[in-house]
């Protein structure tokens, strides 16, 4: 926690502490879980199945590529082997951008409710 978050911290009241808490940093597991919520968790459920489709796709490949006993067997295996587990790899890096946008998200929507707050406290003549 930097010296800025404990200002800011000893700034809130106890209500805005408890709030805070509640919406503070999230682990990398539950952000995943946060994934197969919401509008677009019905894409985040068939990017997993084929990202563990390609996997094992991908690793299958990878096998008969190193037990192939010639040449052009070799790089047709070795194209599949690529092309499973690049798109896995892309799929992963996706779900990763996607976390990030809700964690963005998550703040934006702290700070807006934040400043609903502040509005609240302020003279009606000050709005």
């Amino acid at each position: 926690m930097t010296k800025l978050d404990q200002r800011i911290e000893e700034a809130l009241e106890a209500e805005d502490r408890a709030m805070m808490e509640q919406l503070g940093e999230q682990g990398i597991l539950r952000q995943f879980g946060g994934l197969f919520q919401g509008k677009m968790a019905w894409i985040t459920v068939v990017t997993v199945a084929a990202g563990l489709v390609l996997s094992i796709i991908g690793l299958y490949a990878a096998w008969k590529f190193a037990t192939a006993d010639d040449t052009n067997t070799m790089l047709r295996w070795a194209g599949i082997a690529w092309f499973g587990l690049s798109a896995q790899m892309l799929i992963k890096l996706w779900s990763w951008m996607r976390m990030e946008t809700n964690r963005i998200l998550r703040e934006v929507k702290r700070l807006e409710l934040q400043m609903a707050r502040l509005l609240e406290k302020m003279p009606s003549s000050a709005q």
